[in-house]
């Protein structure tokens, strides 16, 4: 190859190799253009995602002001009222005490603000024993007491006004701020002040209760005490011990006496000795129970005789002397038919019963009256009669019918 063919050759390969360095060159420039392009592309992102979190967080903030300042618009209020309240108090006890002779103005300044910062200190400390469930009575004693005397001091020594107003409102404003401090308190603690009303009324009635049971049942009330003192406290149930005492003490369950078991075996006795002398059994009357319970009279089915009878549901028409239709027999028929499907027979109204008791002349008598009172013998009912005498059913269904024979005899 000839020089200049060499020489064209390194000139061609040095242009190319210049080619290829700007190339390269520009290629870096790009990339860090674009490097820092997303460079402050991601600073501007976190700049706004910082600016949205302090945003946010500004937005907590003032929510969380809000909502505490609804829940403390009690104290908000109470604060407000005792700064109105202390300046003007104080202001006014130190000219009535600057204007007694000899007194320094330093030490009426000290005594006036020894009396308002004392009521407060009781104020604050009955506040937070309140809160932790601690006796409070000493500091509110404390407190009145010293806002008493800074309000007597105000109240003697205020500036003469027509009526003398000045001075009442004088010593309000010593004691308005612990007086809307204390009624916060009230409002937010519990205790007495704190309770319901439906709470107050359940306490006064557990209250009353208990005095009832201490003075009626003094016997009882003491072995109480004393099973409630014996075990650990709070450890059993006060109803438990007091049926636990009750049986100590009468032998009987809950409620019950040796003289109430007596009654009750007396009453018994009572009413068996007059289902005997009725003519009816136990055996009857438990009969004639569970059929009131399986079929309960329908509303004018025990009235006059146009009702329907005590016989039964099956009982047809009673006759010329009933003067009545009885339950439909269709009606009855299919009762017996749907307990027939089921595989069961409808009950009998009749039971078995000893022989039946003549009629006493005496009740025939008041059921004649009943009959007049009531305005005919149509209005007369089974439960009427029943109720006048005091008899079994079917005595008063017999006494009934026998005073409508009767009347309706001599109509005819």
């Amino acid at each position: 190859m000839s020089f200049y063919a060499e020489r064209r050759a390194d000139r061609a390969s040095e242009r190319e190799q210049d080619r290829l360095d700007r190339q390269q060159q520009a290629e870096d420039r790009r990339k860090e253009r674009t490097e820092r392009e997303e460079r402050a592309r991601r600073a501007k992102t976190e700049a706004r995602q910082d600016a949205e979190k302090r945003k946010v967080a500004r937005k907590q903030t003032r929510a969380a002001l809000v909502a505490k300042a609804k829940t403390e618009g009690d104290t908000i209020a109470a604060l407000v009222v005792m700064a109105c309240s202390i300046a003007p108090a104080v202001y006014f006890q130190i000219s009535a005490l600057a204007a007694v002779p000899g007194l320094p103005g330093a030490i009426a300044v000290a005594l006036s603000v020894m009396l308002e910062a004392g009521a407060w200190v009781a104020t604050v400390a009955g506040e937070r024993a309140k809160r932790e469930g601690r006796p409070t009575g000493r500091f509110r004693a404390a407190m009145w007491g010293t806002a008493s005397i800074a309000g007597a001091i105000n109240f003697s020594h205020a500036p003469t006004t027509p009526h003398n107003w000045l001075a009442f409102v004088l010593a309000a404003a010593s004691l308005g701020g612990v007086f809307y401090w204390e009624l916060r308190g009230f409002g937010r603690h519990g205790g007495k002040a704190g309770r319901t009303r439906a709470e107050r009324r359940e306490a006064r009635a557990r209250t009353w209760h208990d005095r009832k049971r201490r003075i009626r049942f003094h016997k009882v009330w003491k072995r109480y005490t004393a099973i409630l003192t014996a075990h650990p406290y709070d450890s059993l149930d006060r109803e438990k011990a007091w049926a636990e005492a009750w049986f100590d003490v009468t032998g009987a369950p809950l409620a019950a006496t040796a003289d109430v078991l007596a009654d009750r075996v007396a009453a018994v006795k009572s009413v068996e000795t007059v289902l005997a002398e009725a003519g009816v059994t136990p055996e009857a009357t438990a009969v004639e129970m569970l059929l009131a319970e399986l079929f309960p009279t329908a509303p004018g089915d025990d009235g006059p005789t146009g009702g329907a009878s005590e016989g039964g549901p099956e009982t047809g028409p009673r006759g010329d002397a009933g003067g009545g239709v009885r339950t439909a027999p269709g009606k009855a028929a299919e009762g017996r038919t749907t307990l027939g499907r089921k595989g069961k027979q409808a009950p009998s109204r009749t039971a078995p019963k000893t022989p039946e008791k003549p009629l006493a002349a005496a009740d025939l008598d008041k059921v004649r009256k009943l009959a007049d009172l009531l305005g005919g013998v149509d209005k007369l009912s089974a439960r009427k009669v029943r109720e006048t005498i005091g008899c079994a059913q079917d005595y008063a269904v017999r006494l009934r019918d026998a005073v409508q024979a009767e009347r309706r005899g001599r109509a005819a």
